[in-house]
């Protein structure tokens, strides 16, 4: 009879435990992809401020889905303004596919170089999901990641 109460204990314990590591790599995998992020947009703010200007539109994106996980509590929320902005500088600056201002460099042996200037990239993001796990997705675009993390636009005219 002690044995089976030991047993379903220590059973619940390891339970906890393992909820808790899920969390904890949640967490990590969603403050390395953050820290990625917010490191990037100071290296790109330049491209991303001239860009809107030049659209006469600034794109502006709120939260719908809970896809975050909270380093205090462990548990999922939604994205704040200041992580959606900077996710937005971050992804729309490293997947612009435009190739204006962008020029070939002849090379002495006939080939053609062209430094992309940090464009044309593919960017990994990662999300919580409400079950524990994470789901990661390549995106090529600020639309594909807004649809994965559940971003949706909001469009005003600059004035």
């Amino acid at each position: 009879m002690k044995a089976k109460a030991s047993s379903g204990s220590t059973h619940k314990t390891f339970r906890g435990k393992k909820r808790t590591a899920s969390r904890k790599r949640i967490g990590l995998v969603f403050l390395t992809v953050l820290i990625a992020i917010v490191g990037g947009v100071l290296a790109i703010s330049r491209n991303s401020s001239q860009a809107h200007s030049d659209q006469g539109q600034q794109k502006r994106y709120i939260a719908t889905k809970e896809v975050v996980v909270d380093q205090t509590t462990g548990q999922r929320r939604k994205p704040t303004d200041e992580e959606i902005e900077a996710l937005v500088a971050q992804v729309s600056a490293l997947t612009n596919r435009s190739s204006d201002g962008l020029t070939a460099t002849h090379r002495p042996d006939g080939s053609q170089m062209v430094d992309l200037e940090d464009r044309f990239n593919n960017v990994a993001l990662a999300r919580a999901n409400e079950d524990g796990s994470t789901s990661v997705r390549c995106v090529t675009s600020m639309e594909e990641a807004a649809e994965f993390l559940g971003l949706q636009e909001v469009t005003t005219q600059d004035q």
